[in-house]
């Protein structure tokens, strides 16, 4: 009996991790492509109320653009709804930046887990190496992170975990 719970619960990690969003875009879409792609995902429109930036390291050139506020779709999943966020530049309206976030609360500390290493096995294939690897820990909270590059592409993927936050995030952005 333990060993079929443990065969059970093994396959149902595996069917979690990839029931969630793989379809990463790692080809720059254009802008007007985005209500198209998140249509064929079932994605719902989130339009804030407030305005969104990021700081100037949070991907490469972050510093160069001009951004918008993002388009922000949310697409619901089996375990983690994936909250997906086009940034593009202003005025060329050029996508710079796709954030897939996944947030879960301390209870899906595993599947959240089998959700980054999944997604660094995929991004591992396509790149052709496993990515740059840094670990970091802190008092309330821990960070383990992932990064992959070519001449077109950056991906930069990282899990945090800590009391108040437990998220997977992938950031692919474009040289």
């Amino acid at each position: 009996m333990k060993e079929f719970l443990v065969f059970a619960i093994s396959t149902l990690n595996f069917l979690i991790s990839y029931s969630q969003e793989k379809n990463f875009l790692l080809n720059r879409p254009l802008l007007s492509a985005v209500d198209s792609i998140e249509k064929v995902y079932k994605g719902e429109e989130f339009i804030p109320t407030f305005t969104i930036s990021v700081s100037k390291d949070y991907f490469p050139n972050a510093d160069k653009f001009d951004l918008a506020t993002p388009l922000i779709f949310f697409r619901k999943g089996n375990t983690f709804s994936t909250e997906m966020n086009y940034y593009f530049s202003l005025p060329d309206s050029t996508i710079r930046l796709i954030s897939y976030s996944w947030d879960g609360n301390p209870k899906l500390s595993d599947e959240l887990n089998a959700l980054f290493e999944t997604n660094a096995d995929y991004f591992s294939e396509y790149f052709g190496h496993s990515g740059e690897i840094k670990n970091e820990t802190h008092d309330t909270w821990a960070q383990k992170s992932l990064t992959w590059e070519n001449d077109i592409v950056h991906v930069y993927q990282f899990i945090v975990s800590g009391k108040n936050t437990n998220r997977v995030r992938v950031l692919i952005s474009w040289k």
